[in-house]
């Protein structure tokens, strides 16, 4: 049966939320990547090698994820509104304070507080949009949403990289504060008000969600969401420290080898409706064929910035399918447990993150981390394979998840029921 909040919850305006949604997505998920261009300018401020700037990344991507885990109970008990809006809002507190930092442990300190209070963001984003967009627009918003968040890999690493060099390090977070408060202000604005929610979630219930969180249908979702994310920083980072001389050696030629990968995140929107009429996890585990194949093509043209860039616009453009169809796949299956089951999404999307950060620092070369990198995403196909297979025989007749039960309908009172009246 059908509970009280999925009857309850009207759908929002579809266009004005999905916008603020995303251009908030790129304030917030920008954060992570920010101190990637700026690694020579702290290294040289903070008196370290600027490899060991990349744990700012870590520490943040870190933060985040278990932050993440925080958003399913906290919207539960005070609304996805309410919570949204405190996380941006948070940030922009964090965020305008980075620029105190004198040393990488002070700043690593005040990352950790960034990732903290934005790692709600995403996860109950995902969750409002699922609840309250009608079925057959939900693959284009959360294409949309999930592009924008994606699109922050590179224009939080544009805004470092122009910002800082014009106008130092420390600018880049001082725009970026006002930036994320006017978001948190808009993310108020447009989000309608939460139904009423229970205070508390009962053990019976509790011990649900748990079971439907480590069930064959969710279960290898999780695990797939480790290195999408993950992936994207392995590889930028490791771009940034052992790409081609040509690159390395010139933040122009950077700029546009990040700037090239935006008009793949377009092209993910576009195709966001004709790629919505393929079933969820068939879309993930084709599009992480090609995220593949990009990563394979990127380790045999590492040396050479022309098709370095092509093949970083295939990766992206896959990279961006899979994310909305593993959520879409989540929220299908998860049942009551949608909350909580988009904050385990978050947490392991930031945890994947933070290690993809350490990869090319433990690895120590683009070809490698490419192809570990492309390793990880060929089990997560599989993976996703054996999640399809598990849904369809979970989706039976003799096994119906509860947005699937029909609600009764009520009886007309009739002359057989004139004694209720």
């Amino acid at each position: 049966m059908a509970t009280v909040h999925e009857k309850q919850a009207a759908p929002a305006p579809f266009a004005a939320t999905v916008v603020v949604m995303s251009v908030v997505a790129v304030l917030v998920v920008g954060q992570t990547f920010v101190m990637i261009p700026l690694m020579p300018q702290l290294g040289r401020a903070w008196g370290v090698p600027q490899e060991s700037v990349a744990w700012t990344t870590t520490v943040f991507a870190i933060s985040y994820a278990c932050g993440s885990l925080a958003g399913g109970p906290l919207s539960q008990r005070y609304g996805g509104r309410t919570v949204l809006t405190g996380c941006v809002a948070a940030l922009a507190v964090a965020t305008a304070l980075i620029p105190l930092a004198s040393d990488l442990t002070w700043a690593s300190v005040l990352r950790a507080v960034q990732g903290v209070v934005a790692g709600s963001f995403v996860p109950v984003s995902y969750a409002y949009l699922g609840e309250r967009t009608p079925q057959d627009r939900l693959p284009l918003a959360l294409t949309t949403v999930n592009c924008a968040a994606a699109s922050a890999v590179v224009v939080g690493q544009l805004a470092g990289q122009l910002i800082g060099d014009a106008l130092g390090w420390r600018a880049v977070f001082l725009v970026s504060a006002p930036l994320l408060a006017l978001g948190a202000v808009a993310v108020w604005r447009v989000m309608l008000p939460d139904p009423v929610r229970p205070a508390r979630v009962g053990t019976a219930t509790a011990g649900g969600h748990a079971r439907a969180l480590g069930s064959a249908r969710l279960l290898p979702l999780f695990i797939v969401t480790l290195p999408l994310v993950g992936s994207l920083t392995a590889i930028y980072t490791a771009v940034q420290l052992y790409g081609p001389a040509e690159l390395v050696g010139d933040p122009g030629a950077m700029l546009g080898l990040r700037a090239s990968a935006l008009p793949a995140l377009v092209i993910a929107v576009l195709l966001a409706p004709a790629l919505g009429r393929v079933p969820a996890l068939r879309r993930a585990a084709l599009s992480l064929v090609v995220a593949v194949a990009g990563l394979a093509a990127t380790a045999l043209n590492g040396d050479s910035t022309m098709a370095l860039g092509a093949a970083l616009f295939v990766f992206v453009l896959a990279i961006s399918t899979v994310g909305p169809a593993v959520v879409q796949a989540i929220g299908a299956n998860a049942g009551a447990a949608r909350g909580a089951a988009m904050a385990v999404y978050g947490f392991v999307l930031n945890l994947g993150s933070g290690a993809g950060a350490q990869l090319p620092l433990a690895v120590g070369d683009l070809p490698s981390v490419s192809l570990i990198a492309a390793a990880f995403l060929a089990v997560c196909a599989a993976l996703v394979v054996f999640a399809h297979r598990a849904a369809r025989r979970g989706s039976g007749p003799h096994v119906r998840s509860a947005a699937e039960v029909p609600v009764p309908a009520r009886p007309r009172p009739g002359p057989e029921h004139a004694h209720e009246r």
